[in-house]
C-alpha cells in the first residue's frame, strides 16, 4: 500500500467516527427528550386524575346526609 492510501484510509476512518459519534449523540438527544416528554405526561395525568378525585369528594361532602 502506497503512504497516500493509508492517508486516505485513515480520513475515512476519521470522518466514519466522526460520523458514528454524531449520530450516537443525536440519537442520545433525541431518547432524553422522549423520555422528559413522557414523564411531562405522566405528571400532567397524575395531576388530572388528583383533581378529578379532589372533585368527587368535594361532591359527596355536598351530597344531603353526608357526614
Amino acid at each position: 500500500m502506497e503512504v497516500w492510501q493509508i492517508v486516505l484510509y485513515g480520513v475515512a476512518a476519521l470522518l466514519a467516527m466522526r460520523s458514528l459519534g454524531s449520530l450516537m449523540t443525536s440519537h442520545r438527544q433525541r431518547l432524553y427528550r422522549q423520555i422528559e416528554e413522557r414523564e411531562e405526561e405522566a405528571r400532567l395525568e397524575e395531576e388530572r386524575l388528583q383533581a378529578e378525585a379532589a372533585a368527587l369528594a368535594r361532591r359527596k361532602a355536598r351530597r344531603p346526609g353526608a357526614a
